[in-house]
């Protein structure tokens, strides 16, 4: 079982504080930095050519999933809860529960990593043993995306969980963190599930608040 199915809405929080270990602390949060900066900075991150400014979802980050995109991922019995002081940042975590024999529970989370330092955080991290999975990721709407993430042992399709990460500004990445009870069809592929909640999250990005 995944350190997302042993706690929940704590494992959120856990993820999200190994994104944040390990920057140098003299770089801010949150904030776009500067375009110019040496592309050494990045740690061999791609570079975000066009920031997205996620503000507006910071107050209110479960409306960054629309009603019909809620229908579209097969979420609309799936309870929605707003955290805006997890570690990461501001995030939503919607949860499911299945139903016979087994009652175990689904859970899909969005974070903003306002905290943290966008791609760069994760890939200077990349092989130091914070992460037991690190997988480059095809764009998600012509944005970077990894999947990176820990697990309890296994690999994503074994623990049917996984993270995918997007950097929307050279500082600031979206999380994408879901855990697959027993009984859901995507099990066999739970990036390939974040994946598509990403690009959901990702398109309202774009299209603004």
């Amino acid at each position: 079982m995944t350190l997302l199915s042993r706690t929940g809405r704590a494992a959120v929080a856990l993820s999200a504080a190994a994104l944040l270990a390990g920057c140098g602390a003299q770089e801010t949060s949150g904030e776009p930095q500067s375009t110019s900066r040496p592309s050494q900075d990045l740690h061999g991150a791609p570079k975000v050519q066009n920031s997205l400014d996620t503000t507006a979802f910071h107050r209110e980050p479960c409306s960054v999933l629309k009603p019909e995109q809620i229908s579209a991922l097969e979420m609309t019995q799936w309870k929605p809860e707003a955290d805006l002081d997890s570690t990461g940042g501001p995030s939503c975590d919607w949860g499911y529960m299945g139903g016979p024999p087994d009652y175990t529970v689904s859970r899909t989370a969005v974070t903003f990593m306002v905290n943290g330092h966008g791609l760069k955080g994760t890939y200077s991290k990349r092989g130091k043993g914070v992460f037991e999975y690190f997988r480059e990721l095809k764009p998600i709407e012509g944005y970077p995306a990894v999947a990176a993430g820990s697990t309890a042992g296994g690999t994503p399709e074994e623990e049917a969980a996984c993270e995918v990460e997007v950097g929307v500004t050279d500082a600031l990445s979206v999380l994408t963190q879901v855990n697959l009870g027993n009984g859901s069809p995507y099990q066999g592929d739970p990036c390939g599930r974040a994946r598509a909640v990403a690009t959901e999250v990702v398109q309202t990005l774009k299209a603004g608040a």
